[in-house]
């Protein structure tokens, strides 16, 4: 007897959709993936419910073309949490699904995992092996249960033609097994800990089995990644799943091979560099419990786990777990909120944590772990505030900065600068007219990026070819004005011709493994100079950094955004802890044209602790977050004013219901045209979030009704973490 099936389909539409199929119902199950006519096109779409033919017409329901899967592939587990995030963030469920999946099962793969050839000693070889044929004999005697033809390449190279001989001798054995990540074959011994570490395992350990959060708060070098792998190595030995989420990318491989070498585990790595056969294996792997660690960024959140043990959120603080556009996900929430539902704890770790952790710490919901001393005997740098003065004689650097990179580099250590912009420089202008290299598109400057002879625009992607002369007035002297990463770089290669200077941002890591063979380049300990964005302030483990330098650090002290003080008290304390992380002393210079400005006084001799605390109290008094829950409707239209009259409109259907929730706006955004467009938002406040919510939900779909709304583009984000 044939059933409907409600299908979940990624279309900007918030609702699913019915359809026949010609199955009974007991062959279908919420989870599982169908191939669905939609308009003029075919779709994959999550099935979320089946209902029996009575219920409802069938008149005007078309037919599901094919079943994809045999049983549900999705746990329901994941189908509920999925389900959570697009009611919670208000945002298309199908949608919802295509960011938690892997771009291959989204397409309609089959979930079967890959499989690969896996070797084992039968018997002792009655001839003398070769050298290579022995190697990997004595390799094997230590895994009984056998080794991948790839970790025996990884370990030997060329392995072919002895593998063959040995098999064709009856030595070894060949199987066909799952494919599973290459293990690291020599483990590192067991890293000493301190008291501090000690007692943070002790406390995460005994929460097992039950949910709680830990803010587990160390200074920079403290040790945190040890206890992380120590906290692991309880869970992997009793064969419960851990989840590690770390922010960026560029940090993966290094943490990895932290926890390769230390842990006898099956770690899986699922970012988007990794391909999508392999983020595919190793979603599925952690779904079938082969996966012991999974370690990812923000969307490694949605992965699947047969026995959920622990949940790690490394650098918890750090702004990309927040999607900014699509599904505006916070990964720190989602984790929080999955780790709620599977029982199991949770840690949160940070050198500077968010005032919305440290506020949930003074609530006492979060059980706060110190790490307050370097590990392995290293001390905290020395750090000391510079003036920027006659700085444009040296591109940006100032005489002091130069000779404390001089004294240190004859010592043999690597210096480290910090520029939080990259390009050659911000502003480029005539001086006889008085033109200004603007984007057409945004309200926004172009930025000069002389390596590539171009200009660019940093928001909406815009690129120009670098002009010899002005085009207003035809003047041939075009100036630059400001500072980046290339303009550094090259001051520096020319003051210090004989060292090598590495410049790495996001236009020098392109290419693939460009940023993993810099950081080997770096750890190999010679002489050096690193010039850098965020790409280096965080999370790197660097032992021949003695000189950190922050140039240009003034850039948000006089910033429009409430949270910037906060952003630029963790991005110092982070790029200052760089330095002297192993067993040399460090030195930090902050150049700044505000030397006087009390930020920097409070920094220095509070620390960032003390800033934190004082800026949680003005949030609570101003009714900032993290006190109190905010929404944001943001909209966007290629037309003037048309943003603004959309938002007036929702702001009015707002203000017809009786609620407790604050409507702000609508205004123009502070950038108000990018990428072309016209960009205004309305803001939401309310003292407790259901009532911000439920206010959401009675007038979202008469929202998404407005005439306005189909001309232009508008979303809602929840908990904003960007107002500018």
């Amino acid at each position: 007897m044939s059933c409907i099936v409600e299908i979940a389909l990624a279309c900007p539409l918030r609702q699913t959709f019915d359809y026949l199929s010609d199955e009974p119902v007991e062959h279908w199950q919420p989870g599982m993936r169908a191939v669905i006519p939609f308009g003029s096109r075919q779709l994959i779409g999550i099935v979320i419910a089946i209902k029996p033919v009575s219920e409802i017409s069938t008149d005007k329901l078309k037919k599901i073309e094919q079943q994809i899967d045999k049983q549900s592939f999705l746990p329901v587990e994941i189908m509920q949490l999925v389900q959570w995030v697009s009611r919670y963030y208000h945002h298309p469920i199908g949608e919802c699904f295509q960011a938690a999946l892997p771009k291959k099962l989204r397409l309609g793969d089959s979930d079967e995992m890959q499989t690969e050839t896996y070797w084992a000693l039968q018997q002792i070889p009655v001839n003398k092996p070769g050298k290579k044929q022995q190697q990997i004999l004595d390799l094997l005697e230590d895994y009984p249960e056998g080794l991948s033809e790839k970790a025996l390449r990884v370990q030997f190279g060329n392995v072919k033609s002895s593998l063959t001989t040995l098999a064709q001798q009856n030595v070894i054995t060949a199987r066909e097994h799952v494919a599973l990540p290459v293990p690291c074959l020599e483990l590192q011994q067991t890293v000493s800990l301190n008291n501090e570490q000690k007692q943070s395992i002790e406390k995460v350990l005994a929460e097992k089995g039950q949910f709680s959060s830990f803010l587990l708060h160390g200074i920079t070098g403290s040790g945190k990644t040890e206890v992380y792998i120590e906290i692991c190595r309880e869970f992997v030995e009793n064969q419960q799943q851990v989840l590690v989420l770390i922010p960026e990318i560029g940090l993966t491989t290094q943490f990895v091979e932290r926890f390769r070498h230390s842990l006898a585990a099956n770690i899986v790595v699922i970012n988007s560099s990794v391909s999508d056969a392999d983020r595919k294996q190793a979603w599925l792997l952690a779904r079938s419990g082969k996966a012991d660690i999974i370690i990812g960024t923000r969307s490694a959140v949605f992965t699947p786990m047969l026995n959920p043990g622990l949940m790690i959120i490394d650098e918890e603080h750090d702004s990309s777990y927040k999607q900014q556009d699509g599904l505006r996900y916070h990964a720190r929430n989602v984790a929080l909120m999955r780790a709620k539902t599977l029982n199991i704890p949770i840690v949160l770790g940070s050198a500077t944590p968010s005032l919305e952790t440290l506020y949930q710490v003074k609530l006492k919901r979060y059980q706060l772990l110190k790490l307050t001393k370097r590990a392995g005997g290293a001390t905290l740098p020395n750090v000391k505030l510079i003036a920027a003065n006659k700085t444009a004689d040296n591109n940006g650097l100032s005489s002091v900065l130069i000779n404390s990179i001089k004294k240190h580099l004859q010592q043999n250590h690597q210096v480290l600068l910090f520029i939080n912009r990259r390009g050659f420089a911000p502003v480029l202008m005539c001086h006889e007219c008085n033109w200004q290299a603007n984007c057409r598109s945004c309200d926004a400057k172009m930025v000069v990026h002389q390596h590539q002879n171009r200009l660019f625009c940093h928001h909406c992607g815009l690129i120009q070819t670098l002009p010899k002369k002005c085009p207003e007035c035809g003047h041939s002297e075009l100036k630059s004005y400001g500072v980046g990463t290339e303009k550094i770089e090259q001051a520096l290669t020319a003051i210090f011709n004989d060292i090598p200077v590495l410049r790495i941002d996001r236009d020098s890591t392109q290419r693939v493994n460009a940023f993993t063979n810099m950081v080997k380049q770096i750890n190999q300990g010679q002489a050096a100079i690193l010039v850098g964005t965020q790409m280096l302030a965080k999370g790197h483990d660097f032992h021949d950094v003695t000189l950190v330098g922050v140039v240009d650090a003034d850039q948000a002290l006089f910033s429009a955004d409430f949270r910037a003080t906060e952003g630029l008290a963790q991005l110092i304390t982070q790029v200052t802890g760089r330095a002297g992380r192993g067993k040399k002393s460090g030195e930090v210079l902050i150049q700044s044209e505000q030397p006087e400005h009390p930020f920097w006084k409070n920094l220095l001799q509070d620390g960032y602790e003390a800033i934190a605390e004082n800026l949680l109290k003005e949030r609570i008094q101003m009714e900032l977050p993290p006190h109190g829950f905010w929404a944001v409707w943001r909209a966007e239209a290629q037309e003037a004013d048309l943003a603004m009259q959309l938002l007036q409109q929702v702001a009015e259907l707002l203000q017809q219901t009786a609620s407790p929730v604050m409507i702000l706006g609508p205004v123009p955004a502070l950038m108000e045209k990018r990428a072309g467009r016209y960009r205004a938002q309305l803001l939401m406040r309310s003292a407790d979030r259901a009532s911000l919510h439920q206010l959401i939900d009675q007038h979202i779909e008469a929202v998404s009704k407005l005439k306005l709304a189909r001309k232009g583009r508008w979303s809602i984000d929840i908990d904003p973490t960007e107002l500018i």
